[in-house]
């Protein structure tokens, strides 16, 4: 994901009156940048030959963000050239990009959004953690790209609909995994507005996903969504239908679809919603939780559902960007603005963006998948502390079929694992940071299991109006047949931005 940190939120109260007195901010605004990052490490190759070699990135990208009236959207994009001082074969030129937007192309009707990641993934669960090194043989670069057009509007009075196809396009450069193509279709007609006790929803969806090394997954859904709302704060949900799928066989087979959701919003600052329902494989449900206080940004969410390997191809400014953007919508609602505002005290502090404590592996097959995820900003006047936990728990679900990823000599792969941010402010332009974190990954095939530590430590500086330094001091150490190694490494980073 793009490399855009975390809100030293120090400045809430301090920035207030500045952020109220600013002039309105442009609708579009382009910056484009360029960094050198210079890295001395003990294992080029993360593996127990332990070689090392020095590397050096020269990195120009750009930043662009839309909020006109009918494209509102971000692209964030990053070329990545690459020159080993020893080994250069292994000299490369990699992307980066995060590109997502809506576009209104017929006033309050018809509507495209496109989205676009192109990023450096982790190919085994058990191999090296994906960490900046293109020598890592653990690391491939996939890109994924997504068109949806869809019409909206109201028929009479009286029924909302939504008429929607999607097309995701996912290619990764490993021969060893598929790539993916996946079509949906939806028709969503209902009725559900502020004030009325009783909303309905029918939703009709086709979804057909094309493995390349695999075979093509076709699924048909029907479902009816009755809610009730108990007070204006609780809203109760029941859900009925049928789906037909060839998910588990060869032919398509169909099954009822069984469930329940609340939705419960006691204020502003929090929000929670469940939903459960019985399908062809099981029960699956979504859970989400949410809490704001003065100084604190709560998060924990609970999916249980099929994956088809794009949940991790999703596109976004990072997920740490993502929840502080929702702390700071108080402190400024221009949307423009406030990226610009929490971005710009993410790279000042040089806490990572993306605050996922490991990636989504890649894969040739659809699995079912559970994933929790806790996260928690404490922010102080002149510090910042970010806690990140996570567990998921693949199951594969593809039978006897050998694709070459992790499932042919694994039916269950389990990680956990937590990462610790800390960021304190020297002074108004410069800070440190810390970083600890422990990740597991545990197979079914005996004696299957890696565990990474990783240590960090950090200075960051603004050496001119546009122009900020940094270094990096790092320790990792992983245990485990698949992929033993350590590495000790310094990185050296200066970004100017025009």
């Amino acid at each position: 994901m793009a490399s855009v940190p975390a809100l030293l939120p120090g400045a809430v109260t301090a920035q207030q009156d500045d952020v109220q007195a600013a002039p309105r901010q442009p609708s579009l605004v382009f910056e484009p940048r360029v960094s050198v990052q210079h890295t001395i490490t003990s294992n080029a190759r993360l593996d127990s030959t332990s070689v090392s070699d020095q590397i050096t990135e020269v990195i120009p990208g750009f930043q662009l963000i839309s909020n006109t009236a009918r494209v509102k959207g971000f692209v964030d994009y990053s070329l990545h050239d690459v020159y080993y001082a020893r080994e250069s074969r292994f000299n490369s030129i990699r992307h980066n990009l995060n590109a997502s937007a809506v576009v209104e192309a017929v006033e309050q009707w018809a509507f495209v959004d496109v989205a676009a990641v192109v990023a450096s993934q982790p190919i085994s669960a058990f191999g090296a953690p994906v960490g900046g090194l293109p020598a890592n043989p653990n690391t491939s670069q996939t890109s994924s790209f997504r068109v949806s057009p869809y019409l909206r509007g109201r028929i009479g009075a009286a029924v909302d609909y939504e008429a929607r196809y999607s097309v995701q396009d996912t290619r990764t450069k490993t021969d060893s995994r598929s790539d993916i193509t996946t079509q949906d279709w939806l028709l969503h007609l209902g009725r559900r507005e502020s004030g009325r006790i009783v909303g309905w929803a029918l939703d009709a969806s086709n979804q057909v996903a094309d493995y390349s090394l695999g075979r093509s997954i076709e699924t048909t859904a029907l479902r009816a969504r009755v809610s009730f709302a108990v007070t204006s704060q609780l809203v109760l949900t029941g859900i009925g239908g049928t789906e037909s799928t060839n998910q588990l066989s060869p032919t398509r087979e169909s099954h009822r679809i069984t469930g329940f959701g609340a939705a419960w919003q006691p204020s502003e600052r929090s929000r929670l919603s469940f939903e459960r329902e019985s399908r062809y494989f099981g029960e699956s449900h979504n859970a989400s939780l949410e809490h704001r206080t003065g100084r604190t940004v709560w998060r924990y969410t609970d999916i249980k559902a099929i994956s088809n390997g794009l949940g991790a191809q999703s596109a976004s400014l990072g997920s740490l960007f993502d929840l502080l953007d929702g702390f700071y919508t108080q402190l400024e609602p221009d949307p423009i603005r406030r990226t610009q505002l929490v971005l710009a005290e993410i790279e000042r502090l040089g806490l990572p963006a993306n605050v996922q404590v490991f990636q989504d592996f890649l894969r040739s097959s659809s699995t079912l998948q559970r994933v929790q995820q806790l996260s928690l900003a404490l922010l102080g006047q002149r510090s910042t502390v970010t806690l990140a936990i996570s567990r998921s728990d693949n199951r594969s679900i593809g039978g006897p079929l050998q694709l070459g990823d992790d499932f042919d000599t694994n039916s269950r792969i389990r990680q956990r694992g937590w990462n610790l941010w800390l960021a304190h402010r020297l002074t108004p332009n410069s800070s440190i940071h810390a970083s600890w974190g422990d990740q597991r990954s545990v197979g079914t095939l005996p004696g299957l299991e890696t565990r990474v530590r990783s240590l960090v430590l950090g200075w960051n500086t603004l050496v001119a109006r546009r122009t900020s330094a940094g270094i990096q001091i790092r320790r990792v150490l992983s245990d485990g047949p698949a992929s033993p190694y350590s590495e000790s490494a310094i990185v050296g980073t200066i970004t100017h931005r025009f």
